[in-house]
C-alpha cells in the first residue's frame, strides 16, 4: 500500500535526523513521541535501534518511553525468541495519536496543493527523496 504525504513527511524527517538538533526535536507537530510512535507503528524496535534511529541517549529514551507507557501509547514486552531482549510496539491509543498526527500533516500538505496531479507528484518526489537519503 501507497503511503501518504504525511507518513512520508514524518520518514523525511526522521532520515534527515532533525532529531539531533535539539532546536528541533521539541518543535510540533513532529515531536520526537510522534517520531517513535511512527517508527513503532512500522513493527517492533528495540532500544537500540530507536536509540540508533532517532539519535537519543540510552536515559533519554527511558525517561521518553516510561511516561508513554504511563499514557498508554506503547508497551514494553519481552522478544518471544530471546527473552533477554526487549521491544516495544504501539497501543490503540497511540495509533489514535499517530494517526491525528498524519492526518493534520495531510491536510497541511494538500492544502499547499491544488491538484490530486499535484499531491501525486509531491508523494512522489517525497519517496525518491527519502530512497536518496537512505544512501547517505
Amino acid at each position: 500500500m501507497r503511503k501518504t504525504a504525511g507518513e512520508l513527511l514524518i520518514e523525511l524527517n526522521i532520515a534527515a535526523r532533525s532529531a539531533c538538533d535539539v532546536s528541533a526535536a521539541d518543535a510540533e507537530p513532529l515531536t520526537l513521541r510522534i517520531k517513535l510512535l511512527y517508527l513503532i507503528s512500522q513493527g517492533p524496535h528495540t532500544p537500540a535501534e530507536l536509540m540508533n534511529k532517532l539519535c537519543m541517549v540510552k536515559s533519554n529514551l527511558a525517561l521518553l518511553t516510561a511516561r508513554m507507557q504511563k499514557d498508554g501509547e506503547l508497551v514494553k514486552e519481552r522478544r518471544s525468541k530471546d527473552k533477554r531482549s526487549v521491544v516495544y510496539s504501539i497501543t490503540e491509543k497511540g495509533m489514535d495519536v499517530l494517526k491525528r498526527t498524519v492526518v493534520a500533516l495531510e491536510d497541511k500538505f494538500k492544502g499547499l496543493l491544488t491538484t490530486e496531479k499535484e499531491y501525486d507528484e509531491c508523494v512522489s518526489k517525497f519517496d525518491a527523496m527519502l530512497d536518496m537519503l537512505s544512501f547517505l
